[in-house]
């Protein structure tokens, strides 16, 4: 993934690149301990509401990685592909990167058996409003978009993290209002209140 002549040496090549693999190795094994196998002792009836965007929020996560590779590949347009970033914005995506992780792993810890890749509630969910979760409502996904703009800064590219920025707010949003309605239906009244009290994603924003 990637090459060594996108960076400034062979240390700042190895670095990006084994933050990107623990970036993957995380999300699988996120994946693998929310599975069925593993979901499957939930109590009560579920309900999915998902709608495929299990799958829309997985094309967003891969073609930002692939955006911002694209971006500084040969395939793209020589002049536009040097137009890069200042080189402090290598620094700022490796801390972007890690940090996601490190925000979703938690919030995902936080949810345990609650956390679901699929759009799913149970007949006694509870709603969690505490640590992250306090003030904004969906931490989890905000810590996959740092991850996110982390490889397009890290890549230093001008047109990456804009483009990936654009990706993450169609691919997550549309996933955060189906999901927000399924909470909605579930939690009624409570759900209502929580809203108003926090934000869906970047605080003070949205």
């Amino acid at each position: 993934m990637g090459d060594p002549p996108k960076f400034m040496n062979l240390l700042e090549y190895s670095i990006c690149q084994y933050s990107i693999y623990f970036l993957l190795l995380s999300e699988f094994i996120i994946r693998l301990f929310t599975s069925s196998r593993f979901t499957a002792k939930r109590e009560g009836k579920p309900s999915d509401s998902d709608r495929g965007t299990i799958w829309l929020i997985t094309l967003g996560f891969c073609s930002s990685i692939w955006v911002s590779y694209y971006f500084r590949s040969r395939g793209f347009i020589e002049d536009l592909r040097n137009l890069l970033l200042p080189h402090i914005f290598y620094y700022i995506g490796i801390l972007l990167i890690i940090g996601g992780i490190f925000v979703r792993d938690i919030l995902v810890w936080t949810l345990k058996r609650s956390f679901t890749f699929y759009v799913q509630t149970t007949d006694n969910q509870h709603l969690i409003k505490t640590g992250f979760y306090k003030y904004i409502r969906n931490p989890a996904y905000l810590g996959s978009i740092m991850s996110l703009m982390g490889i397009a800064f890290s890549l230093r590219s001008v047109f990456a993290p804009v483009a990936v920025l654009i990706i993450c707010m169609i691919c997550y949003g549309i996933r955060i209002k189906i999901e927000e309605r399924a909470l909605k239906i579930q939690f009624e009244g409570e759900f209502d209140e929580y809203c108003k009290h926090s934000y869906r994603l970047f605080p003070l924003i949205w």
